[in-house]
């Protein structure tokens, strides 16, 4: 089992011949041979899945209330 890039999804289930697997932030944990055939893109790892899956995360919403300035209308 290895993770993939899913060329266009960023989550929800893709379902194979193989059965069905979840996508999370674009990331798919599927068997190797199944990831090749489907010409997706492993994703690089130093170990384990949980790192790859870390070096992908989105970054965190803006606080856009700050953004606000006390002179103007809303």
């Amino acid at each position: 089992m290895g993770l993939y890039q899913h060329p266009h999804l960023t989550r929800g289930v893709v379902h194979t011949s193989e059965g069905a697997f979840s996508i999370n932030r674009g990331i798919v944990e599927l068997p190797d041979e199944l990831g090749e055939s489907l010409g997706w893109a492993p994703v690089k790892s130093d170990g384990d899945g949980e790192s790859a899956l870390a070096a992908v995360r989105m970054t965190p919403p803006r606080d856009y209330r700050s953004d606000v300035r006390a002179d103007r209308p809303r």
